[in-house]
Parts: structure tokens; sequence; C-alpha cells
């Protein structure tokens, strides 16, 4: 029996991979999702000022894509995503990166660079998803660690009670908004010091802030107008304000991904910050071959 400590994005992924390959697999979770149910599932290949691809970046994607797709239900939304430019400066920096990022490129404009491989993941759904097919397939469930062979996915509220206590980390809160915006019809994701998600009905997902500092739960007022002024990035047209959450991204080396074993302890997967969506699919796998 493999007992997996929480089931948000990477716990749900590590407990389908293990008992898709046969092995008996216990959750322990209080059912919440931790941040996994609030965040934005965005996956962009290319991210950040300096057109950097992600680590691994296509390597994890063709393992993610096949098994978000696996669960039958309508998951994961392909858009592309459109990088708006800041400057000239900014534009001539992609030139000198334009080779590396060539896999990704879809067009180039004037207005930016337009990305492939982009879209974002239905966060909640796939818990739901994930839930119901671990549970129809015999795995179990319960509030409280058994014992056994134990795998931590645990997040931010684990690195922040040092679940594993060597783990350094820097954590960040972030706060999201989701506004109706009428008549738009704005169909890509666009980014720039910030993003905005098409999500249908003239619903938009806008965000996100970044505080190091301050990790306490709960959104807050200055986050809101932090998400605002993003949102003034994409567009001046009128909008309303429909829903407001907040979460704590785990953030290990660079959003890197942190695999480990700690005697008397088990293993600890943690460290997906905001490129969980892309990374937890792969480590379910990782772990499938580490366990045998």
């Amino acid at each position: 029996m493999v007992e997996v400590i929480g089931f948000g994005l990477a716990g749900a992924c590590v407990a389908l991979q293990l008992q898709r390959a046969g092995y008996r697999v216990r959750v322990v979770d209080d059912g919440h999702g931790g941040s996994s149910q609030v965040a934005a599932g965005l996956v962009n290949p290319v991210a950040g000022r300096n057109f950097e691809p992600s680590w691994e970046v296509q390597k994890a994607w063709e393992i993610a894509l096949p098994f978000y797709q696996s669960l039958g239900k309508r998951l994961f939304h392909s858009v592309p995503i459109l990088r708006l430019w800041f400057d000239e400066v900014d534009r001539a920096k992609f030139e000198r990166k334009r080779e590396l990022v060539k896999p990704w490129i879809a067009d180039v404009t004037d207005e930016g660079v337009l990305w492939k491989q982009g879209g974002w993941l239905d966060c909640p759904r796939f818990l739901e998803a994930a839930r119901e097919e671990f549970l129809d397939k015999g795995g179990e469930w319960h509030d409280a660690p058994q014992g056994g062979s134990q795998i931590w996915c645990t997040g931010a509220s684990g690195l922040i009670r040092r679940d594993f206590s060597d783990i350094d980390h820097r954590s960040a809160k972030g706060e999201i908004l989701t506004v109706r915006i009428p008549s738009w019809g704005e169909s890509r994701i666009l980014n720039r010091a910030g993003w905005l998600i098409p999500i249908g009905g003239n619903l938009y997902r806008v965000g996100a802030t970044y505080d190091w500092d301050r990790l306490e739960s709960g959104p807050t007022d200055e986050g809101r107008r932090k998400v605002e002024n993003i949102l003034k990035n994409f567009t001046t047209r009128d909008y309303e304000v429909v829903n407001h959450v907040a979460g704590i991204r785990p953030i290990i080396n660079r959003s890197r991904p942190v695999v480990e074993f700690q005697e008397g302890k088990g293993w600890m997967i943690n460290g997906l910050g905001s490129k969980g969506v892309i990374y937890a699919p792969r480590l379910g796998l990782e772990m499938v071959d580490r366990l045998k």
C-alpha cells in the first residue's frame, strides 16, 4: 500500500499514475485541493520577460497532455498565447532568442509573438475527475495518515510547516480575478506583466500577483487593485469582477519540481510553483519508476 498525502494537482497525478500502474493507493486529504483548487491552470511554454522556455517543457508536456485527455472530459483548453511586446528593447531581446524558442512560435507580428502549445487546464474539474476515477477503481480515502510507504504532496502548506525540514523555499502568494467583459470577443490568452485567459461566456481570468512575504490565506483589497492594474495592460473596456481568489505557490529552485526521499519520512514531491499543470503528470510516472 502506498499512501499519498495531499490531493492537489501533484497528489492527484501521483495517486492516479500509481494506481494505473497496479499499486494499491491510499489518499490522505481533506478534499479541498489547496491552492490547486483556485489555480488558473495556465500552460505557457515560454515564460517571463527573458523568453526562456520552461524547464524540459516539451518532454513534460508530451506526458501531461495525454494524461489529462485520458480522463475522458474536456479538461485542457488549447488556446494560443499572445506575448505582447513591452517596447522595442523587448522585441530586440526576442530576436536574440528567436532560434531557442522557435518550436513554440506560431507567428510574429507588430503586437507580439504568438506561442503555440499553450492553453489552460480547468483545475477544479480535473481534481473532481481524478478523485472520481481514483475512488471508482478502488482507491482508499482518509483524512489522517495511516502509515506505510508515504509520498508527501502537500504543496506550500507542507513547505511552510517544514514537513521535510531541510527544504528551503520561497513560496509566493498569488491573487486572481475572474471578470466579465461583455462583447469583447478576445479569444487568445494575453501575456505581458501578467496574463488574461478567456474562459467563455464573456468571462476572463486575470492575474496574478506575487507576494513573497505575506503568505496568509485569502484575497485582499490590495491584491485586487494590483490585478485590476494588470487588466488595464490588455483592455480599457468596462468590466465586472465576479470572483476573487488567492493561493500560495510552492516554489523551490526556480519552480523546478523537487523529488526527494528522507529516511523515516518517505518521499516528498513539491516545488511545482506556477508550472504544476506541465510537470505533475510526469512526476507521477517518475514515482512509478522509483518505487519499482
